[in-house]
């Protein structure tokens, strides 16, 4: 088939007159067209192609080999024209970002073997017809992420067993059929970030076994249940950031990431073993429950009401590397908080309101390298004591302070500080200490303020993107 309309292209080409071939887009229905991509492409890169919808390109005279990588730049296509394989028949990666997409048409990917890397996000695809992508059957890597997809069928990936990788974030979805991804036996890595989906049916992944990657984030959903995953033998990242999720139980043998921030976390559960788990930005009061907690890496638990952290909550993660404990509104923390952390590298308590702490705090930390501690009520004789037998001394990385010096009494190393009342301030009379008190008060109340309007806010940019896709 691709050498028949090979052949009646060429007859055209060589039948009809100049004026015809080189009609523009805007000068019919249907018309006719000979483009030249060796005008508009050098060295892979071709710039300010239009194709209107209508039009029936012809691309060359003759096949142009050795091209095995297309991008198409500030260019307005509406669709692929179908001899686009048969002109580059050695095009393995073909990227047509923000081109105007508007549809696919069959046969499209006709002589399209050695493709391997197709992306066509941020267009205007509404849907993916039955069986499209026949002919594209050594397709590893597919984007199709920021369209307008509403549905899909279990047709619509028909023929793409080769499928690695496979991003269709950002668009319109709001359900998934059982067996729209069950040709994909190699799916490895999934993005179905910022939907509208609230739920998924049991099964849909079963015949991905080589799952590792599922990108949940940004869409509806108020539950989610771990039994989705369960006959993936390996699976390395989970995302369901940016949903709804108040109580959250995660069951896994083993996974190596779990981000879940920004969901209004209440209660967190997670079973088996996990190696990376970002909460932050929720509304936790209390530690998760991580029964192997001894797995756990890096636990960032920052921008949540979890308080002063009484009891010991860190002693079963005796693995930690990286810890987040940013603006969890402590005023101060335990002595033995950080005993059992001896492999940690870097730990951040910026944003609270500690004002002092007993420097054996920091005995057990033999391997941090990186101490974020800023935007804090320091007193200045304290940090003072802290910069000099701990920070200094080790040569541990830190982060100068910007609250503005009229705020403050002093700084040390470029940190904040206040005095006790008892002692003469450096900035303020005798009653300066008592006004740098309020205004740490009322600096914490704008923070915590400050902190709830950004919830908000990202709540109604959600809203304002979905009416968007609407309109």
């Amino acid at each position: 088939m691709a050498v028949l309309w090979w052949l009646l292209s060429l007859l055209v080409v060589l039948i009809l007159p100049p004026s015809y071939h080189l009609a523009t887009p805007s000068s019919g229905s249907g018309q006719l067209r000979r483009l030249w991509l060796q005008d508009h492409c050098s060295a892979g890169i071709c710039t300010n192609v239009v194709i209107g919808r209508s039009d029936y390109v012809i691309l060359s005279q003759a096949p142009i080999a050795g091209t095995t990588m297309l991008t198409f730049l500030n260019s307005s296509i509406a669709k692929i024209p179908h001899l686009l394989f048969d002109t580059f028949p050695d095009l393995q990666v073909l990227r047509m970002e923000n081109c105007s997409l508007e549809t696919f048409e069959k046969p499209q990917f006709e002589g399209a073997s050695n493709l391997m890397s197709l992306f066509l996000g941020h267009n205007r695809l509404k849907d993916i017809p039955k069986n499209i992508f026949l002919g594209a059957d050594n397709l590893a890597t597919l984007h199709l992420q920021g369209n307008q997809l509403r549905q899909l069928g279990n047709h619509s990936f028909h023929a793409l067993k080769e499928v690695k990788e496979l991003s269709l974030a950002e668009n319109q979805l709001e359900q998934i059929s059982l067996g729209v991804f069950s040709g994909m036996r190699k799916l490895m890595d999934l993005n179905l970030a910022g939907n509208r989906l609230d739920a998924l049916p049991r099964g849909v992944f079963d015949r991905n076994l080589n799952l590792t990657k599922l990108n949940l984030a940004r869409n509806r959903f108020t539950a989610f249940e771990s039994e989705l995953l369960k006959l993936q033998p390996v699976f390395t990242q989970l995302d369901i950031s940016g949903n709804i999720f108040q109580e959250l139980t995660l069951n896994f043998t083993l996974l190596d990431v779990a981000i879940a921030h920004s969901c209004d976390l209440r209660r967190l559960t997670v079973y088996g073993v996990i190696q990376e788990l970002d909460l932050h930005n929720n509304s936790l009061r209390e530690m998760p429950h991580i029964p192997l907690a001894a797995n756990v890496s890096s636990l960032d638990l920052s921008h949540n009401p979890l308080g002063n952290l009484q009891g010991n909550p860190l002693r079963r993660f005796t693995s930690l590397l990286r810890l987040n404990l940013s603006a969890t509104g402590a005023h101060e923390l335990p002595e033995g908080l950080f005993k059992k952390q001896s492999h940690l590298q870097m730990l951040d308590i910026s944003g609270n309101s500690i004002y002092s702490l007993k420097i054996t705090i920091f005995d057990s930390l033999k391997a941090l390298q990186y101490f974020y501690f800023q935007q804090n009520n320091w007193n200045c004789d304290f940090l003072q004591l802290l910069m000099s037998s701990f920070v200094k001394r080790k040569d541990i990385s830190f982060m100068e302070d910007i609250t503005a010096p009229e705020l403050v009494d002093d700084y040390v190393d470029g940190i904040a500080c206040w005095y006790e009342s008892d002692k003469q301030s450096k900035k303020c009379d005798s009653g300066g200490s008592d006004a740098a008190m309020e205004l740490s008060v009322v600096r914490n109340e704008i923070k915590t303020f400050t902190e709830l309007v950004e919830k908000k806010f990202v709540k109604v940019y959600r809203m304002l993107e979905e009416l968007k896709m609407k309109l």
